[in-house]
């Protein structure tokens, strides 16, 4: 007897379009291996509540090139005009046309448009940890952007934003400009309309959406546009990773992996957190150390992603309980816990130090970045080490543990002093930030001046949020008689003025 087959909701794409029940095996549902034809799934993700769907061109995409062409007579790259050494000789359209088998982009590129990938490849482009992850973003990413449109605004638009504030003073309101703005509508609506393409390759999307978040994060707005990116990326994740044709040691999907799970782990300990659905377990050393690495892309040893994840599904449980009336159960949980994974981030801080970093077999390390790189590892191992101190158990910010913590992360960052680009500084908001929140009497100046190289360095506007943030928290604290505040604690106030008011922020400090 035939099995039943009920109402199909993730359907193949044929048996959707010919209106039939399908039994959603994979890779090939029953018509289609019946039929023999190609059996493909479309990817359709709710993306801030909405289905993507496919859309004709709007005005913004209709007035962006007119835009870009007013923009064309006030820049400063001629035909004559050499790139740099490092771009010499490499042919990104030949290589692109091998890389995809994509059509180019309908429109063709105006001078500003080139204007802004040069600007990405030379300048951007060196907010990476080192030179490698550079060469790797611009060799296995960037021939995507020239026959990919949505991943082709999005790259532009992260270039926009870069060069303006490199050539604007520090800002005091974090608003996007009008061309960056623009750019990141276009890409938006391309990207819902190559999610709805059967068959569109994944890699691009998969990097649009990167490239979306860290322009939304890079802008220092600190409203919730990057977590839906977030978000979505998840929901992408969860549909692609079970792919046989997906190739996940790729260069490309490496970068973008390392990215979402580096970025899920520390948008877990934000404020709002975003674990409700993510149930905890039991974690002990062994569970640390499994498979372990030190990630050159994050800065720090890929494990504590495990850590701080679970020390995000604590604060969503400590959170539950202090609305209802905690039960001496959930209270002992979270202290067992709490001491679980602290016992498990004092291993790891042991286990780099005693026996080093332990790079993948491919990474070529000069000694100089090996030692960045382990204070970088140190500095976010001990952010973990406040967030459970402060955050999980309670513990005051003048408290010899939380101090102890502030301390050897400064100390870690101080000695890789001067702040460069290609280095694991790029990394390093992160825990500046985290130590800020907690820094007393001269630690706070440090704090301040390391932020502000950091910015004259990067010309990420989120620093200088970041470092705004921290004097408004100095301040309050300074008119207080304690300090016991949450250190990361998020005011209360009106989400429509996220954009330009402090009263409410999603910050994350990336």
């Amino acid at each position: 007897m035939t099995p039943t087959v009920k109402r199909s909701h993730q359907g193949c794409a044929r048996c959707k379009r010919r209106r039939q029940k399908c039994d959603e095996r994979k890779p090939t549902c029953g018509r289609c291996s019946s039929a023999e034809v190609a059996c493909e799934y479309k990817i359709t993700l709710k993306w801030n509540g909405r289905v993507p769907r496919e859309e004709k061109p709007s005005y913004h995409e209709e007035s962006l090139v007119w835009r870009l062409d007013s923009h064309d007579s006030n820049n400063k790259l001629s035909k004559s005009e050499p790139v740099s050494h490092w771009t010499r000789g490499f042919n990104f359209f030949s290589l692109a046309r091998s890389a995809l088998h994509l059509q180019q982009p309908s429109s063709v590129l105006t001078s500003t448009s080139r204007l802004l990938l040069h600007h990405f490849i030379t300048e951007t482009s060196k907010i990476s940890s080192s030179p490698h992850i550079r060469d790797q973003i611009c060799q296995a990413i960037l021939p995507m952007s020239h026959q990919s449109e949505s991943l082709l605004y999005a790259t532009m638009a992260l270039s926009a934003l870069h060069r303006c504030t490199m050539l604007n003073e520090p800002p005091t309101r974090f608003i996007p400009e009008s061309l960056v703005a623009d750019l990141i509508i276009c890409s938006m609506r391309c990207l819902r309309r190559d999610l709805e393409t059967p068959g569109y390759p994944v890699q691009p999307l998969l990097h649009t959406i990167r490239t979306l978040c860290h322009c939304e994060i890079f802008s220092g707005q600190a409203n919730s546009f990057w977590r839906v990116h977030v978000n979505g990326a998840g929901a992408m994740f969860t549909e692609i990773v079970s792919r046989s044709d997906l190739d996940e040691s790729e260069n490309s999907f490496w970068l973008w992996s390392r990215w979402f799970r580096s970025i899920r782990a520390l948008s877990a300990v934000t404020d709002i957190g975003n674990l409700s659905g993510t149930a905890s377990r039991d974690l002990t050393t062994q569970d640390v150390d499994r498979s372990y690495f030190f990630d050159t892309y994050t800065g720090y040893s890929s494990d504590l992603n495990i850590v701080l994840m679970e020390i995000g599904s604590l604060l969503h449980l400590k959170g539950l309980s202090d609305v209802r009336i905690a039960s001496v159960e959930t209270r002992n949980t979270i202290e067992q816990k709490a001491e679980e994974l602290k016992r498990s981030i004092l291993y790891m801080i042991r286990r780099d130090t005693e026996l080093g970093l332990k790079f993948p077999d491919q990474a070529l390390i000069t000694p100089e970045t090996t030692f960045q790189f382990q204070a970088c590892n140190t500095a976010y191992q001990y952010s973990g080490l406040i967030y459970l101190y402060r955050r999980v158990q309670g513990l005051p910010t003048s408290s010899n543990e939380v101090q102890g913590c502030v301390r050897e992360i400064l100390n870690a960052v101080s000695s890789i002093l001067p702040v460069t680009t290609l280095s694991p500084w790029i990394l390093l908001t992160t825990p500046i930030y985290t130590a800020g929140c907690e820094a007393m009497a001269q630690d706070r100046n440090l704090v301040k001046e390391i932020l502000q190289d950091l910015y004259h360095a990067l010309h990420i506007r989120n620093i200088m949020r970041a470092l705004g943030l921290l004097e408004k928290r100095w301040e309050a604290l300074d008119c207080s008689e304690s300090l016991s505040l949450d250190p990361l604690e998020r005011p209360k106030g009106n989400i429509s003025d996220a954009a330009d008011n402090s009263d409410w922020l999603d910050f994350i400090p990336y």
